[in-house]
């Protein structure tokens, strides 16, 4: 507890971060959108390497990751590992884990420092730390998550990792932490290892002016060999050199006049640093955590010769992390920025700039959404930049406009939010909206009104300037424009999900106008609007079965319209297909106005209760796009059999 008192400030923070992370925790038990790699410098190292070399940042990583290595790296030159010795939780971990055996009264494996088994052990982490650095390069995915342990417990074992890296990378942290002080940290973990390069600075810093010259030269040598030499370097000079020389700036200072040689700052050094055999503590592993000059009774130590700097390694890692989170805020980075086409075309671009694309949100959804621009003449390239949910598109003006390259990359939407009851008339007014580019804002808007449990039963949208949103609602509703204003103009969307609880949306669509005019329809016509049909025929089948003896089996499906529902139909189509006597599928509104399933086959082959077996599989087969046949569980659970409809 004296301990505690001392250092108060580094516990707090820890403490502080513990908590941040169980908050953290909690938005993701409660179903927000959480990244659990948001603020991890090494993510954000990764993700400055995969964009240097490949001009793509690796998959949901923004500039604010990227500020958190780029500031980690600038403070471990100037000041030391102030990361891992304050913020890092698995650093903390690693600390109570070893307080923990003492508690415990467990005995210790000792591991001396510059043992040979100390200098073997050293070598993992920079093996890591290639392996990390070479797979996120050129998958633009981090590797890290794959076992990383605070990322494997923040998700649950949910999250994109590999089930058995991230379960002995979790024991290996927990029970090499418990019997050896700072295992992880001093052989496993390969932001220490990069953290220790950036010690190593003057090498480090030739090493990189070295392969820039050689390739400003004209001679091309690859990226991995940079790494390969930085990894190789890093480790040797730990184990042959262990002390860094001039950099960094900041180190532990001991008086020799006043230190007693009791030894107890070496005993609470977490990485058990001999403090009190050297005037300046400059070894490799020193984080600057203060932990000696706490335990000091003689005032003895200090940080850079001065009694005043006390706090202030624990000072400027809050204001780096700040600083980083700052600038990681206001500056982006592209997730891609890529051209493509002539050439020659290039130099006379423009950009067109199209904001509120939340559905481009990571580099793999930011390369469907190049492939798709590729598609359209006269656009040669897009940068995407996923934080904000902004792309802009290059465009060669003589050959495209902007208005019209809005309106390919448009996808129009339509949203049910309620199904109308039996003979009820509906009626349509069309209102203008600015800023609901993404096919994902009118199913946010349409939530928005289904929340109210008002008389409103769906909209669509069509592309326009300004864009056409029409919304269907009970024809005794009234008409109420302000209503509708309040409602498309809403900052924050409360978005009920799966399982219960909410998810806060931020939007800013803006409210034009309300077009004159009201029309009405008919339920059926509503239903049809607002159904996304399927059809496909069975060529193959159809070869064989084709003509002959033809009929058509009917099933209804009360959900069928629901996207979730019909995102399968493909699938069930694929697992007919392969299915003798059956010819083609297609999804109506029957006479009834009932969603249902048609489904065309011979009689030749096949009658009702064989369709219905063939329906109720436990297991499909389905073709894959690559025409490969693969088994899955069935996508739907059918228990109210149909029947051959009656030729009249």
């Amino acid at each position: 507890m004296k301990n505690l008192k001392k250092n108060w400030f580094r516990h707090l923070l820890q403490w502080g971060t513990l908590l941040a992370i169980i908050v953290f925790l909690t938005k993701i038990a409660g179903n927000e959108t959480a990244d659990p790699e948001a603020y991890c410098p090494l993510g954000g190292l990764e993700t400055l390497g995969s964009y240097l070399v490949a001009g793509s940042m690796a998959c949901s990583m923004t500039m604010t990751q990227i500020m958190m290595g780029v500031v980690l790296g600038i403070g471990v030159i100037l000041f030391s590992k102030l990361f891992c010795g304050y913020l890092c939780p698995l650093g903390w971990g690693s600390e109570y884990l070893a307080k923990l055996r003492s508690k415990m009264k467990v005995k210790e494996i000792v591991i001396k420092s510059g043992s040979m088994a100390d200098k073997v052990l050293r070598f993992f982490k920079y093996a890591l730390l290639f392996l990390v650095f070479y797979f996120t390069i050129t998958s633009s995915e981090l590797f890290c998550k794959n076992f990383d342990p605070y990322y494997a417990a923040a998700t649950g074992f949910q999250g994109e990792l590999t089930l058995w890296m991230a379960v002995v990378a979790l024991v290996l942290f927990i029970f090499g932490n418990f019997f050896i002080k700072m295992f992880w940290c001093k052989y496993l973990c390969p932001l220490g290892a990069i953290s220790n390069i950036f010690k190593y600075t003057i090498t480090f810093a030739v090493l990189v002016a070295i392969f820039a010259i050689i390739n400003l030269a004209g001679l091309s040598v690859s990226w991995i060999y940079l790494l390969t030499a930085a990894s190789l370097l890093g480790y040797l000079w730990e184990v042959i050199y262990t002390d860094a020389k001039v950099f960094p700036l900041l180190k532990v200072n001991r008086n020799t006049e006043k230190c007693n040689d009791c030894g107890l700052c070496a005993k609470k050094c977490p990485y058990s640093i001999d403090v009190d055999k050297v005037k300046t503590v400059k070894h490799v592993d020193c984080t600057l955590c203060g932990e000696c000059i706490s335990s000091c009774n003689k005032d003895a130590l200090t940080f850079g010769k001065k009694k005043s700097f006390r706090w202030l390694p624990a000072i400027l890692a809050v204001a780096l992390f700040i600083a980083a989170y700052l600038l990681g805020s206001v500056w982006e980075l592209p997730t891609i920025d890529e051209k493509w086409g002539d050439e020659a075309k290039h130099e006379q671009l423009e950009k067109v700039r199209v904001e509120g694309l939340r559905s481009v949100k990571c580099y793999g959804s930011s390369k469907a959404f190049s492939a798709q621009l590729q598609k359209i003449p006269g656009v040669y390239g897009v940068a995407t930049f996923v934080k904000h949910s902004v792309v802009d598109i290059y465009y060669s003006p003589a050959e495209i406009s902007p208005e019209k390259i809005k309106e390919l990359i448009y996808t129009p939407a339509k949203f049910k939010i309620a199904t109308p009851p039996a003979g009820a008339q509906i009626k349509v007014i069309t209102i203008r909206t600015e800023k609901m580019y993404d096919k994902m804002d009118p199913n946010y808007l349409g939530l928005q009104f289904r929340n109210d449990k008002k008389g409103y039963y769906g909209i669509e949208t069509e592309y326009a300037c300004p864009l056409i949103l029409r919304i269907y609602m009970d024809v005794n509703e009234p008409v109420d424009e302000e209503y509708m204003e309040e409602k498309v103009e809403m900052k924050e969307l409360v978005m009920p999900v799966h399982g219960g609880g909410t998810n806060i949306v931020k939007v800013d669509f803006e409210y034009i106008k309300m077009d004159e005019g009201v029309d009405t329809i008919s339920r059926r016509e509503f239903l049809e609007r607002q159904f996304n049909f399927y059809s496909k025929r069975y060529k193959s089948n159809e070869e064989k079965w084709g003509g002959k003896n033809e009929a058509v089996y009917e099933l209804v499906y009360e959900d069928l319209d629901k996207p979730l529902i019909t995102r399968n139909v493909p699938y069930l189509s694929s697992h007919l297909s392969l299915i003798d006597g059956f010819l083609g599928i297609e999804t109506v509104i029957n006479d009834k106005e009932e969603y249902c399933f048609r489904i065309t086959y011979s009689k030749d082959a096949l009658n009702d209760d064989k369709i219905w077996a063939a329906l109720t599989m436990p297991q499909w087969t389905i073709k894959t796009k690559d025409g490969e046949l693969q088994t899955s569980d069935a996508k739907f659970a059918f228990e109210q059999k149909g029947a051959t409809l009656e030729i009249k």
